[in-house]
């Protein structure tokens, strides 16, 4: 069985590109296009790891990172924030907010299938 991976991106572009890799890399992949949606889409898709954006509109990654977290199955996920913020101070606001890997936008897919293959199989 693949894993399931939830990616919240408002660009589009980095979704489409973000989620070919996945699919490539054998993943089961749902899509949103903020945080909210993101919320909305992981209680229906039940996904093991879901990548956020971190400056999206309505809903920022770091609301949504919370929410998720309080879902009935929201500590088994594996919550990745993707972004281009790298300072020192983004990385302690991801992990107060229940991040567990904070990644700065652009990745490698080596980067990326190194953090995925920490998952239980």
């Amino acid at each position: 069985m693949s894993k399931r991976i939830l990616i919240a991106d408002d660009d589009d572009d980095a979704l489409a590109g973000l989620a070919n890799l996945l699919t490539g890399m054998g993943y089961e992949v749902a899509l949103a296009g903020d945080g909210a949606q993101a919320v909305e889409v992981a209680v229906q898709f039940d996904p093991e790891v879901v990548i956020l954006d971190l400056g999206m509109p309505l809903v920022v990654g770091l609301s949504a990172a919370r929410q998720l977290r309080k879902m009935p199955n929201g500590h088994a996920l594996m919550l990745v924030a993707l972004t281009g913020w790298g300072q020192p101070q983004h990385r302690e606001m991801t992990l107060a907010a229940g991040f567990d890997v904070h990644l700065v936008k652009p990745i490698s897919a080596d980067q990326l299938q190194f953090i995925l293959s920490m998952l239980q199989p």
